[in-house]
């Protein structure tokens, strides 16, 4: 008897749910790819990381922070993951990137009002104006390694768009998606805003779930087999079509 139960303990410990950590999932507040409604996290972003998870069988704590302090979490802590992030050199070597979660494209809107502000071909021509970021995320870094010193950094898009209708700032650089929900958000139409310009070379296109650098190798192999997994058996497309 007490043979068979060490041997039942062993093979439990083995399981691959047995010896698995929490993971600390963390994330920002960025509609529609991640969002708080009602003490709940949503979004595009939100539902694949949770599917990928449950397809490999961990436990986990997902909160929104600011973006500085999300970012700050997944750099310093062990077993930790972040997203909706996006992937350039710059950011290469400061996490284990498990795979992209969603599509994006950023561009720079304006208020369609301002007829002062005309579409422009060169980013550099957004000099002429302020403009509103979120603090060290991928755009900002982007601007500032440009060296654009026109920013007015915010926490977070919602204060950015609250900005813009007020006057505050020029310019915001955002994705389609994440512009009209906001705008919708505070009661008024996607009409509200225009494109000023396409931010075609910024390396963005996607969106990823990535982990500290200090989480196992055999926790990054597990997270990306059910990741893969989710986008072969059709689970991930269900999520993105309810977001279109």
């Amino acid at each position: 008897m007490n043979i068979r139960w060490i041997w039942l303990c062993w093979a439990l410990w083995l399981a691959p749910g047995w010896a698995a950590e929490t993971l600390q999932v963390v994330t920002e507040d960025y509609a529609p790819y991640n969002y708080l409604e009602e003490a709940d996290v949503k979004g595009l972003g939100t539902e694949v990381v949770e599917a990928m998870l449950e397809q490999a069988g961990f436990e986990y704590t997902l909160d929104i922070y600011p973006w500085a302090r999300a970012i700050s979490l997944a750099r310093s802590r062990p077993n930790v993951l972040i997203y909706s992030i996006s992937r350039f050199p710059e950011r290469e070597a400061q996490f284990q990137w498990i795979g992209a979660i969603a599509q994006i494209n950023f561009h720079v809107f304006a208020l369609a009002k301002r007829d002062d502000i005309k579409p422009f071909s060169q980013l550099s021509q957004a000099r002429a104006w302020s403009i509103g970021t979120v603090r060290n995320d991928a755009l900002e870094q982007y601007l500032i390694g440009r060296k654009f010193s026109n920013l007015q950094r915010n926490n977070n898009h919602e204060a950015n768009m609250l900005k813009l209708l007020m006057g505050r700032i020029d310019l915001w650089p955002v994705s389609q998606e994440t512009a009209n929900y906001y705008v919708r958000q505070a009661g008024y139409g996607p009409e509200t805003l225009k494109i000023v310009h396409d931010i075609e070379d910024f390396t963005g296109g996607d969106l990823y779930v990535a982990a500290s650098l200090k989480t196992s190798p055999e926790v990054i192999k597990r997270l990306q087999e059910a990741l893969a997994t989710i986008k072969q058996n059709g689970i991930y497309d269900g999520i993105v079509k309810r977001y279109r």
